[in-house]
């Protein structure tokens, strides 16, 4: 029987031989399948290690998972190597019955039916090394992007504003354009980027930012009304998984961790260790502030008693709970990301890219961690300000100044109208720092650059000043939130520097107000004390 079978099986191998060895410019002429169990499957000529051709033979992934699903279901495949975009029409068009490899949407699920998934695949963004700008999709708005042309990674573009788009024939062309300086980051598969980069001998010049972009099941494709071909194929696609076969192809193509020896172990563990350190040490410092928001709590509600507006805010700013939770969440995402480099780094710490990604990212999430302890610090610190009669102009010409450069970068028009003879009564430090937050928080709201106005009036009792910007402005429904602790729409911002202003303002003897509308900018009104008060000089 065994010699029977394997009589029976030598027309299948036969076709297999033919059909990797088809060459690359064969792929336009797709003739019709002959009346037996054929499968026309088309795939990507350029897509390494998944499928690619080398040498006039068609391999890959892709290609040795469907001659082992030949060798168990009994489908002969005919395989037809093509650019990816060109793929995709064969497959509309009806001159092949299946791809061989597509990354699933639900965008795709309605015009394509996919087989049992048999892998993940994730998208990255890939820029140049000197490139330290780019860290997400938000921050590709406005700028020049290359993709593979009918690659996944088109349906994310969708959710990047204003952002100009290079079609590529492949991976390996949109990678010679970020090299070339033409666009400003690739977005394409993770894996075979990084096999392209090694390849050519070009990773020392490109790098990874960001999180995998959406990770996603991948699996064979056809048409909706060919949905009764993957019944077999998927019991194949489950017989390779539970025999072994799909193990020693995925070993074959895409290898396995080597695990570090004991020396090394112990350097990694001084990693591991220095984690914990940093989560004791956040601990207790949540411990002590818990303590600290206690005494301030019952301090500021028997010191501020004015209207019942002013007295609920004060109530909400000084709210334990909230403040806990604000603290616990701030904290645990640069925690959490730590801890899961420190995990994989036993796994991957030959990888010489993956040690220098530890290396900055650990660096990066310990000083977020210290930048909140400073602003949790700056927010708690019962500081009395030390008041002195000074300039305003000089100080709102030293902030701006300040932040010169950083107004040339964002495109940013800055008007001053203060007069040189406005005085304030005031801790000239704590004043500066209001400014320098809110001035921040106005340049966070016009990526796109925009006018920020600084203008001020003297008067009696208060100095008068204004800031305006044609930024993206406050939703009305977060407008009577924005001096709450820990409340903030800003990716990566810890929303107390709101608070911390309006704690500096009120010290001061001063007010802060704040209009906005979505769309239309924004306005802050500050009255300082023009003058000093009577029990100070009396």
């Amino acid at each position: 029987m065994k010699l029977v079978r394997l009589i029976a099986f030598i027309p299948i191998l036969s076709v297999l031989l033919l059909s990797v060895m088809l060459p690359e410019a064969a792929a336009v002429d797709i003739v019709p399948s002959e009346p037996r169990k054929v499968m026309r499957v088309a795939g990507d000529n350029s897509f390494p290690p998944f499928e690619f051709v080398a040498n006039g033979t068609f391999q890959g992934f892709n290609v040795d998972m469907l001659n082992a699903l030949s060798l168990e279901t009994g489908i002969s495949f005919e395989f037809y190597p093509m650019p990816w975009s060109e793929a995709i029409k064969a497959l509309e068009s009806g001159r092949v019955d299946a791809v061989q490899g597509m990354k699933y949407s639900q965008e795709r699920a309605q015009s394509y039916r996919f087989s049992e998934p048999y892998f993940t695949s994730s998208q990255g963004i890939f820029v140049r090394k000197d490139s330290y700008s780019v860290h997400s999709l938000a921050d590709l708005q406005h700028r020049k992007i290359a993709v593979q042309e009918g690659d996944i990674s088109s349906e994310a573009m969708q959710r990047i504003p204003n952002a100009t788009v290079l079609a590529a024939e492949n991976q390996e062309e949109a990678i010679r354009l970020l090299l070339g300086g033409q666009v400003d980051a690739f977005i394409g598969n993770q894996i075979t980027g990084q096999y392209v980069l090694q390849k050519n001998r070009q990773q020392d010049q490109v790098k990874l930012v960001g999180d995998p972009i959406a990770p996603t099941d991948y699996g064979l494709v056809v048409l909706k009304k060919n949905e009764a071909q993957l019944g077999e194929i998927n019991h194949g696609l489950r017989e390779l998984k539970s025999n072994g076969t799909y193990a020693k192809i995925e070993r074959k193509w895409f290898g396995e961790y080597i695990y570090p020896s004991a020396p090394r172990l112990k350097e990694l563990l001084t990693y591991v260790v220095a984690g914990l350190v940093i989560t004791a040490a956040v601990l207790l410092l949540i411990l002590w502030w818990n303590l600290t928001l206690k005494r301030e709590l019952k301090k500021r509600l028997n010191a501020y008693k004015k209207t019942l507006d002013e007295l609920a805010r004060r109530d909400r700013l000084q709210s334990l709970g909230q403040l806990v939770a604000g603290i616990a969440h701030e904290i645990r995402n640069p925690i959490t990301s730590i801890l899961s480099y420190s995990q994989a780094l036993p796994f991957k710490y030959d990888n010489k890219e993956y040690r220098e990604f530890f290396t900055m990212h650990v660096t990066e999430e310990v000083m977020r961690l210290n930048r909140i302890v400073t602003e949790l610090l700056d927010f708690a610190r019962e500081k009395p300000p030390e008041k002195t009669l000074f300039k305003l102009e000089e100080t709102v010409r030293a902030v701006a100044l300040f932040f010169h450069n950083l107004f040339e970068e964002k495109r940013i028009v800055v008007q001053l109208d203060v007069p040189d003879s406005a005085y304030v009564w005031a801790d000239a430090q704590q004043i500066k720092q209001v400014l320098i937050n809110l001035i921040r928080n106005a340049i966070d709201a016009m990526p796109g650059g925009g006018t920020l106005r600084i203008a001020a009036q003297e008067g009696q009792p208060f100095v008068i000043v204004e800031m305006e910007d044609t930024g993206e402005g406050i939703d009305a429904d977060d407008l009577p939130k924005i001096f709450e602790p820990f409340f903030t729409k800003k990716a990566g911002g810890v929303g107390l520097g709101l608070s911390i202003c309006y704690q500096l303002v009120r010290d001061n003897r001063g007010e802060i107000e704040v209009t906005s509308e979505k769309g239309a900018g924004t306005r802050i009104v500050l009255k300082l004390p023009s003058q000093l008060e009577e029990d100070e000089h009396a």
